[in-house]
């Protein structure tokens, strides 16, 4: 099967398409799917009903889909990363290799009740005002992995046995070369070279423009809903999700590698890691 059918545009960004997914794709549709994806960054299909080995086929259109190990294949309010906000970010953006692209399949939802954010990276590049291009030209920003996931509470210092990466502030796409803004409230903790005042004051400016709502997508789910989307354009955040029950939604991933492939010493259980963990959770008490 070949035919993906574009219905309409998605406000400000992405579109919704419809198409029989659980048929598969044929090289044409895969085809079809890949350019989609590198024009819109974020594609809604309606009323999908795929089980999870059709929908990591049809996400293998796009690369490697990684294995259930270590990964959530399903997300549910009662059960895997609990029921709080989750603020915006990219998945494992503070590792050498962020995740691709991400789906998510609505299972079992009360229809329109929670939401998922998108804020485009690229696009906002466009409509950075001068003096913000100015400030973040050349300049690098760390991100690290957060213990806190509902809101910006990462630290501008961390400790080294923590993943973390240093990029460009805007670098370039890795499939279409296009300038992203590459940092998010939840995993950014500093751009270098700044002072941690300097810092923030510029980082929280950024966010304003990020995250304002002229660039963001807000997805109510339905029953059947399959989003899929580029977590190096985009970024998302998810609402509050306490009492929303039942919420299921069926996840499948692109990427080179998994958490613990790229994070061993989470695997490896470093004593490190449980003290920082533990450290930080007192902290917050």
């Amino acid at each position: 099967m070949s035919d993906i059918e574009e219905v309409r545009l998605l406000e400000p960004f992405g579109v919704e398409l419809v198409g029989n997914l659980q048929a598969g794709l044929d090289a044409v549709g895969r085809r079809r799917l890949r350019s989609l994806m590198s024009e819109h960054k974020l594609l809604l299909f309606r009323d999908q009903a795929l089980p999870e080995d059709a929908q990591a086929d049809l996400m293998s259109s796009l690369g490697r889909v990684l294995g259930a190990r270590g990964e959530y294949r399903e997300i549910a309010s009662d059960g895997n990363l609990g029921a709080g906000p989750l603020a915006y970010h990219s998945d494992l953006a503070f590792t050498e290799a962020p995740f691709k692209y991400l789906s998510l399949q609505a299972l079992q939802v009360n229809d329109g009740q929670s939401w998922t954010r998108f804020a485009s990276g690229t696009r906002v590049v466009e409509s950075l005002p001068p003096a913000l291009r100015d400030a973040i030209a050349g300049r690098e920003a760390r991100t690290v992995i957060s213990l806190v996931q509902s809101h910006r509470a990462v630290a501008y210092d961390n400790p080294d046995f923590l993943p973390q990466q240093l990029r460009p502030v805007i670098l370039p796409h890795p499939v279409t070369a296009e300038p992203v803004l590459y940092i998010s409230e939840m995993q950014t903790s500093r751009i270098e070279g700044m002072s941690p005042e300097e810092s923030e004051a510029l980082l929280l400016a950024l966010f304003a423009c990020l995250y304002a709502p002229e660039n963001v997508y807000c997805h109510y789910w339905r029953n059947g809903d399959l989003l899929i989307w580029d977590n190096i354009a985009l970024q998302h955040a998810r609402c509050d999700l306490a009492g929303m029950k039942p919420r299921r939604l069926q996840r499948i991933a692109v990427a080179d590698k998994s958490f613990f492939d790229l994070c061993p010493q989470f695997d490896l259980g470093d004593e490190r890691i449980a003290r920082w963990a533990a450290g930080e959770a007192l902290q917050l008490a």
